[in-house]
């Protein structure tokens, strides 16, 4: 099948729908996900140098047989100056057995400057054809203002917690008056909130002959909003790919738009087990 894409400002076309890879269970389970997501259909594989996954990735891609060039392939930087960022962009693309990478993000605005060093290293990847797209993650509305006078690329995407229950409106407003693309992260909610488990969310999935998981991918793709999600499950891996055969009606869509709670997963708490619940 093919995946819809999106033009990025700078011509660039990213993928809508990919996997990620963030707290998936054990490696060998990991592998045989991202594996399977591959021949499955999916062409977008989303991970970070935070993740500690990299070389699974890497391996997955490799054995996958799918020419690098039909890959969209996302990695995230956390670091703190430039010589580092060129160093861990570098052992990425060692672990990814490829000479370039189609899209690479700031992981978390993690000091007050905003990474500029980090941020000015990967404009000069950009320059040497290293990077063909960079962008943040994490960024509110005012860290994305001060990085936009500051830098001399523009961020392309913007990859923040986005789900049903969390629909930054606001900040979807803002970033397409400014031409980044929205990207979502923990589409599932992480499996917490009890997002799919939402009697709404099943009633209007009825209608269409979809999981829940579905309707809220199909919600977020409705806006635009390019989605990562992720699964140990084959069946789900595959599911999660069965959501451009329909389309939410006026009604469902502003149903579904009640649903926002403005509550967050909160991203990163304290001794949560390293495994999906999706």
């Amino acid at each position: 099948m093919t995946i819809p894409t999106i033009k990025l400002e700078n011509g660039n076309e990213m993928p809508i729908l990919g996997f990620g890879t963030y707290m998936l269970c054990d490696s060998t389970k990991m592998y045989e996900s991202i594996l399977c997501a591959l021949k499955s259909g999916y062409k977008m594989l989303d991970t970070a140098k935070w993740y500690n996954n990299e070389h699974i990735v890497g391996d997955a891609i490799r054995d996958s047989g799918i020419r690098r060039e039909d890959l969209f392939i996302t990695s995230k930087q956390m670091t703190n100056t430039y010589e580092e960022t060129i160093k861990n962009v570098e052992d990425t693309l060692n672990k990814f057995h490829t000479n370039y990478l189609d899209l690479v993000l700031i992981h978390w605005p993690t000091q007050k400057n905003l990474n500029k060093e980090t941020y000015r290293a990967l404009e000069d990847l950009v320059d040497k054809g290293i990077i063909k797209s960079i962008g943040i993650s994490n960024y509110n509305q005012e860290q994305c203002e001060e990085l936009l006078k500051e830098c001399r690329i523009k961020p392309q995407v913007n990859q923040i917690e986005t789900h049903v229950y969390f629909q930054e409106n606001k900040m979807n407003e803002y970033l397409k008056n400014n031409n980044i693309v929205h990207e979502s992260w923990a589409p599932f909610c992480e499996g917490y909130l009890g997002l799919l488990q939402d009697k709404k969310l099943e009633e209007i999935g009825n209608k269409y002959n979809k999981t829940i998981a579905q309707i809220a991918l199909r919600f977020l793709l409705e806006r635009n909003i390019i989605v990562i999600p992720k699964s140990t499950n084959i069946d789900h891996i595959k599911e999660n790919l069965e959501i451009f055969d329909f389309k939410l009606n006026k009604e469902d869509f502003e149903e579904i738009v009640k649903l926002d709670k403005k509550a967050l997963y909160s991203g990163w708490p304290e001794n949560m087990k390293v495994e999906t619940k999706y």
